[in-house]
């Protein structure tokens, strides 16, 4: 098998054990800026930005106020499902499903120096993410969680250790990860958690907060 590089610039993309996602559904369509600033402050290197529920035209303003605030952050903005919104804003690259475009295309798209990366649900799925161009395979839903509603069946510890096992990628785990569950997921072999309900809250601040508590749990 011919496989690609993840990145022509290399290495792990989180540079924390901690992946937050920053939920337009959680905490609204005001600017993230100020949430990401929060969260770079916490120890966070890399952030995705979700809004299933908002328009393009929304999700496009949004994103593009959340890529400014990251960047003085110092917290590299991922952006859920849409390339074309990756490019649009300067994102640092973009999350793709199992039925959005593919790596491959997307990287054509966004060069090859974006981060991309590719949600799995299963070994399989890890072993033919593995051959895809991307920086790094998320997979879950570990336990269960209510941030999705057609989430896929939860995987368990084991399935994040059969993921490790298929592939030497950067393994994310999702799907249910609070405090308690951050060592455990990272024991299992995940070199991070993406965690969406554990970080949502009410300010800016208590999202910092959040996120100082989660990094001390992987630490422990």
């Amino acid at each position: 098998m011919n496989r690609p590089p993840a990145r022509r610039t290399g290495g792990n993309p989180f540079g924390a054990p901690l992946y937050p996602v920053v939920d337009a559904g959680s905490f609204g369509d005001a600017d993230p800026g100020p949430t990401l600033t929060a969260l770079g402050a916490a120890g966070v290197r890399l952030a995705q930005l979700r809004g299933k529920e908002l328009t393009s035209r929304d999700f496009l303003a949004w994103v593009r106020a959340g890529v400014a605030g990251g960047r003085e952050a110092g917290v590299s903005v991922i952006v859920n499902d849409r390339v074309d919104i990756a490019l649009l804003t300067g994102a640092a690259g973009a999350h793709l499903g199992q039925d959005d475009l593919s790596c491959r295309a997307a990287r054509e798209i966004l060069g090859e120096g974006a981060i991309l990366g590719l949600s799995t649900h299963g070994e399989e799925q890890v072993r033919a993410a593995d051959s895809e161009p991307c920086d790094y395979i998320a997979i879950g839903p570990v336990f269960g969680t209510a941030t999705k509603e057609d989430a896929e069946p939860v995987v368990g510890l084991a399935g994040v250790a059969s993921a490790r096992r298929a592939t030497s990628r950067p393994l994310v785990a999702i799907g249910g990860i609070g405090p308690a569950r951050m060592r455990p997921v990272l024991h299992a072999g995940a070199d991070a958690a993406a965690v969406v309900s554990a970080i949502a809250a009410p300010s800016p601040g208590a999202a910092g907060e959040a996120a100082r508590s989660l990094l001390r749990a992987a630490a422990a």
